[in-house]
């Protein structure tokens, strides 16, 4: 995450956090602008280049004909594309779940193509209500007060190939504790803690679809 800064829990000890990541980090594919292949004949089924290019079967409901078909019937692992939106201007980000979050194979890897996709799991923040609870952080060895949000989330199943969807699901991010520490990105208030949907959330909602 580019820029990223750590606020730690006020009075915990300065213990050096390295390598953490989140089950939100982005993929970092591309730039999103490219969606066929370079160089290709124009009759041939079109591809994503990157994962970031899945993100328009989320925003647009368009799909990539040349990815391949999805049948639920088949017992086996349907890989998955895991795309998120904080509901704001950004878009969607291309995610790659930490170890751990997920069965190995249900979602693509950093190393995993993106034309392997035959879903996509869209994870869109929708609404943000502010709880009142307030949390004492430092920064830089400087005291910061947090405010926290409850969330509303979407959670869809879409087929990589159709852009047509398998699965929706509204639910609710809630919490009244405080963070132990914050990843923040450049451009976000670093004053604002969401409580956002976390795998165990959602795992057992798309497993019928992922993993039938």
């Amino acid at each position: 995450m580019q820029g990223a800064r750590m606020w730690a829990v006020a009075g915990v000890l300065g213990v050096a956090l390295c390598g953490c990541s989140s089950s939100t980090g982005s993929a970092g594919a591309g730039s999103g602008g490219g969606s066929s292949s370079g160089g290709a004949a124009a009759d041939t089924p079109e591809v994503p280049v990157t994962t970031q290019d899945l993100e328009r079967v989320c925003s647009d409901g368009l799909g990539f004909k040349g990815l391949p078909a999805y049948d639920r019937a088949k017992k086996s692992v349907h890989p998955a594309q895991l795309m998120r939106s904080d509901g704001d201007d950004d878009g969607w980000t291309s995610s790659v779940p930490s170890d751990g979050d997920f069965p190995k194979g249900w979602f693509l890897d950093y190393m995993d193509k993106p034309e392997k996709a035959e879903l996509v799991v869209c994870v869109e923040r929708t609404k943000a209500t502010a709880t009142g609870k307030v949390c004492d952080m430092e920064a830089d060895g400087k005291p910061l007060k947090i405010k926290t949000y409850n969330t509303t989330y979407r959670l869809r199943v879409v087929e990589a190939r159709t852009g047509k969807e398998q699965y929706t699901y509204t639910g609710k991010a809630e919490s009244d504790e405080c963070p132990y520490y914050i990843l923040t990105s450049k451009g976000e208030d670093a004053n604002k803690y969401y409580n956002e949907v976390r795998p165990e959330d959602y795992r057992k909602r798309v497993k019928p679809y992922i993993a039938p």
